[in-house]
């Protein structure tokens, strides 16, 4: 900013060209804080509207991982991005082995708790390494959603039930997507679901594929009536055990789901 004396001018140019110089500096001036006025206005603007971002946590399903799960769910991703800050976590169990559904391109296959040989989650009496996925969730979060896939579905109920890593702990997640679930054994955590999953998501959203040999849709509805009909939907699709990510009217209801 320009400074001028304070002394008198006597020629009329003078003083003429200080009014004016003075004016421009004050327009100048005036600009200036109007600019610095829209740009503290759009930083808040900016930070309501990420604050505004609801946190989603995603599951994979056993055999799968982070990186692979993203990839299944990047159209809707990238559709939500505005909406939604998505973090997609690692199984804790290692089983050994390459990720089956794109050959080993995507890495491991993890999981979520450990099964015996030939058996499935809705058919043990506990579901070992249980307490490391918990802490992982515990640790990572708090978020206000929760999609899972398979085990990841599973592991979801399981969250809701205990409320575990949700922002809300008095009401639970704001809204809770599973995707060919399946009760979580058979003993203290599906009890623990039975009783408790109803009271941890205000609304829930379950996708169930009639050809799933691997969790038959019966045990997808008997998960689904774990939670509250209040803001509960239940949606089928006529393919096996997967993510319905080519039907379009189911990924519009996950969207809305979590975005609403």
């Amino acid at each position: 900013m320009r400074s001028f004396s304070p002394r008198a001018h006597r020629n009329q140019s003078s003083v003429t060209t200080t009014a004016t110089t003075t004016t421009a500096t004050a327009t100048a001036t005036a600009a200036t804080s109007k600019q610095q006025k829209m740009k503290v206005s759009c930083a808040i603007n900016n930070d309501e509207k990420n604050a505004k971002k609801r946190k989603v946590l995603a599951l994979h399903g056993r055999g799968g991982n982070a990186r692979s799960f993203g990839s299944f769910l990047e159209d809707i991703v990238k559709r939500t991005e505005n909406e939604l800050e998505w973090t997609f976590l690692d199984g804790t169990v290692d089983e050994g082995k390459r990720h089956e559904f794109t050959k080993g391109e995507e890495g491991k296959a993890l999981a979520w708790w450990s099964l015996p040989a030939n058996t499935r989650t809705y058919s043990v009496s506990k579901l070992e390494g249980l307490d490391g996925s918990l802490r992982l969730v515990r640790e990572s979060g708090p978020f206000d959603c929760l999609i899972g896939f398979s085990q990841g579905a599973t592991l979801t109920s399981v969250l809701c039930a205990m409320k575990c890593g949700c922002a809300d702990v008095v009401n639970g997640f704001d809204a809770v997507v599973l995707v060919s679930g399946a009760r979580p054994g058979v003993g203290e955590e599906w009890e623990l679901v039975k009783r408790d999953a109803r009271k941890g998501a205000k609304t829930s959203l379950h996708v169930i594929g009639e050809r799933d040999v691997v969790n038959p849709p019966d045990l997808g509805y008997s998960l689904a009536d774990c939670f509250s009909v209040h803001g509960k939907e239940v949606v089928t699709h006529k393919d096996g055990h997967i993510v319905p990510v080519d039907d379009e009217d189911i990924v519009q209801k996950i969207i809305t789901t979590l975005t609403k």
